[in-house]
């Protein structure tokens, strides 16, 4: 048995996910309540940040193994889901920064700003993991 499994990538990626969503729900929620939330909020997105850079990087070595699996139908949906991975990790990258400026800065323009984007990324994410499905599961 093998403590680090082989692709890395699929069995790292939902950590991030769910972070970022969670994220987003604080930072929606830090419009109203911005002490905890927009603490609680970037400490959430900034492990998943963490964790969405690794899972990117992971990502290539999977392609491989995909295609081993489930055939050339992978190719199909694969160019989606890695511009969808790369966008929402810059989003949140994005956010991240944001965030901890605003931490600092405390302006309410801002924090309404952070919460249209998170939603936004949030968006990105569920696009990439649509794709992602589509890729593994579209020919069964």
């Amino acid at each position: 048995m093998y403590l680090i499994p082989e692709p890395l990538h699929p069995a790292i990626v939902h950590l991030p996910i769910a972070l970022w969503i969670v994220g987003t729900l604080f930072i929606v929620l830090s419009v109203w309540r911005s002490w905890f939330f927009e603490r609680a909020a970037l400490w959430v997105v900034a492990i998943g940040t963490a964790g969405g850079i690794i899972s990117y990087l992971t990502g290539p070595d999977a392609v491989g193994v995909a295609i081993q699996l489930y055939g050339d139908s992978v190719g199909e949906f694969l160019g989606l889901h890695q511009q969808f991975a790369f966008y929402s990790l810059i989003t949140y990258i994005i956010i991240t920064i944001l965030l901890a400026i605003n931490l600092v800065m405390n302006n309410k323009f801002l924090r309404w700003g952070l919460a249209v984007l998170s939603v936004i990324g949030a968006v990105l994410v569920f696009a990439t993991g649509h794709y992602a499905g589509r890729l593994m599961y579209d020919g069964i």
